[in-house]
Order: C-alpha cells, then structure tokens, then sequence
C-alpha cells in the first residue's frame, strides 16, 4: 500500500509595514511567516491560510493617514490584507479585503479611538474597489475554525493511495452518504475501516471529497464527490 504526501505553500508577500513587538500580556507568534499578536489573529490567519482561493495576504499591510476629531494628523496600520485569484466560472470574483481584527468587547471599550481609523479605512479601501471588514470573534471562532483546526495536519499529511480510490470510487456510487455508512459499504473489516478514516479526512482536507464545514464534522457529516 503506497504513501502519497501532497504540500501546499503559500508565499508571504513581504514584511509588515509595522514591526508586531514582543507582548507579555498577550499571545504572539507566526504563521505560514506571518506574525500575529492575539490568538483571534492567529486563529483569522488560521482560516487564511487554509482557504484555496487566497493568492496572497500580508499582515499590517500599510499605513493609512487620517486625520482625528481634533484635526490633528494621525495613522492607522490596519492588520491584515488578504488577495484572492479569479476564479474560473464563478459569477462574483472575491475583491481584495483589507480587515481589521478585535474583539468585541474591545470595540466597545476603544469606540471613539477606533471609529476615525476605521472610516479612514473604509474609505481607503472604497477608492481602491477593495473591501474592507472588522472581523471579531462572531465571525472568526465558527464550527468552520473548528474544522479547519481538525483538518489542519491531514491536509499536508501522507494518505493511503489504495484507500483513496476505494472510498473516492465508494462515494460516487453511493452519491452522497455520511462517514459511517461510507466505511462500513466500503470495508467489511473494522481494523480497514479506522485505517481508511484517516485517508478520509486527508480527501476532506483537500477538498477531493465535499461536506458542509460550516457544520462541526462528525461520524454522521454527509459527503459527496462532484461529478
């Protein structure tokens, strides 16, 4: 039974116009080369990374001038730019988003200090046919990360080449069906079944098989393959 490992690489675009400084009181680190400064940001970066329609995103892309309610001139570095390829077929292309991450109740607390910077952003954006969003934990922390989280490893991982085909053929002619009937139509053994789960995820993983991942991922999740 052959191993396959597929990768998946993404290039940063560059450094960040800001430097993310050592911070006690809050979570930092990288990911894909991109450095965060909270685990709302690390999870956005999470779902970033993970989404096959992204080109290219960039952390603290720029600066943006502004000027404040006593007219002093003032910047803001919004965190993350995120580029999307065209894709073939589809009716509405993504436009680039430029975003800011906080938590709500952060919002709340710095509203008056936020609410120049992010018209300033908007604005931005606006002229250059870019979108821009405040991304919190309501839109981050879904079931859709939870999966992500889940998949993470089995999307880089080695799979069986022999359990691929076998389920992959399995689900077409079943058309749809849910993890457990899947293994239990395609494999009479229960040691061949766990061993072909893993090979399951990886598909799910690379999009080789689909389901609903804005529903958590279960035994009972319904999958097909597209014709």
């Amino acid at each position: 039974m052959r191993l396959v490992k597929m990768s998946l690489k993404m290039e940063a675009s560059g450094k960040a116009v800001r430097r993310i400084p050592v911070n006690v009181r809050s979570l930092t680190g990288r990911v894909n080369g991109q450095e965060f400064e909270s685990s709302l940001e690390r999870d956005l970066l999470l779902l970033v990374h993970w989404d096959f329609d992204v080109d290219w995103y960039q952390v603290q892309p720029l600066k943006i001038e502004y000027v404040d309610a006593k007219g002093s001139a003032r910047q803001y570095t919004p965190d993350l730019f995120v580029s999307y390829r065209a894709v073939k077929g589809a009716k509405v292309q993504r436009k680039p988003l430029l975003c800011e991450v906080k938590y709500r109740d952060d919002i709340a607390k710095q509203w008056k200090l936020l609410k120049p910077k992010l018209k300033a952003a908007r604005k931005y954006a606006r002229e250059r046919g870019w979108d821009f969003s405040v991304l919190t934990e309501r839109e981050i922390r879904t079931p859709y990360l939870k999966n992500v989280q889940f998949l993470w490893s089995y999307r880089f991982a080695h799979f069986h080449e022999h359990h691929y085909e076998h389920l992959r053929l399995t689900l077409e002619e079943l058309g749809e069906s849910d993890v457990n009937t899947l293994l239990e139509v395609a494999y009479s053994s229960k040691a061949l079944r766990g061993e072909a789960l893993w090979t399951l995820w990886c598909m799910v993983a690379r999009r080789w098989v689909k389901c609903d991942l804005n529903e958590l991922l279960t035994m009972q999740t319904v999958m097909w393959v597209d014709s």
